[in-house]
């Protein structure tokens, strides 16, 4: 029987995700270039990061909720730049959980940087290792830059505690 403490992900496929979804975007840079593959490129992998992401964000949250409080120190490792106010340009740490929670709720996510409202200089809107998440927050618009090397290597290390145990609070 299974213990109703472990998850019910299972971490192969969802390793093979995170593979997959690093390799998308940091692959483009090469393929962007080859003229037939530029209109595969907006068909499917804008869509196929978000169904991704979506679906990795989900898995990730259902891990950090099963983890004991008292070993959960996910909250402090960080994975990007987070607005919590695009009008006040305040700018914070993006946490891994806060990322998730971003993907989850996000209005858009895009596969690439974009500018932020004032920014001198306009950032070419080509695929890299970053993802924008737009978002709001009760009435004010967020954005989040998501690190993908960063998210992956955290996410890596949280499915670890998993796999060594049959339970994450041991």
């Amino acid at each position: 029987m299974r213990d109703r403490d472990s998850p019910i992900i299972n971490m192969l496929t969802l390793r093979r995700d995170l593979y997959f979804v690093m390799s998308l975007l940091l692959a483009d840079k090469k393929i962007a270039d080859v003229p037939n593959v530029v209109v595969w490129t907006k068909t499917f992998h804008e869509d196929e990061v978000r169904r991704l992401m979506l679906w990795i964000a989900a898995a990730m949250r259902g891990l950090l909720d099963l983890l004991d409080r008292k070993k959960d120190d996910f909250s402090n490792r960080y994975c990007g730049e987070y607005r919590t106010d695009l009008e006040s340009g305040t700018e914070t740490a993006l946490t891994f959980r806060q990322a998730c929670n971003s993907v989850i709720h996000a209005k858009e996510i895009l596969p690439y940087r974009i500018p932020l409202p004032g920014s001198e200089g306009t950032i070419k809107q080509i695929y890299s290792d970053r993802i924008t998440i737009r978002s709001t927050h009760g009435k004010k618009k967020t954005h989040a830059e998501l690190d993908i090397i960063e998210f992956v290597q955290i996410a890596d290390t949280l499915m670890i505690l998993f796999e060594e145990g049959d339970r994450a609070d041991r």
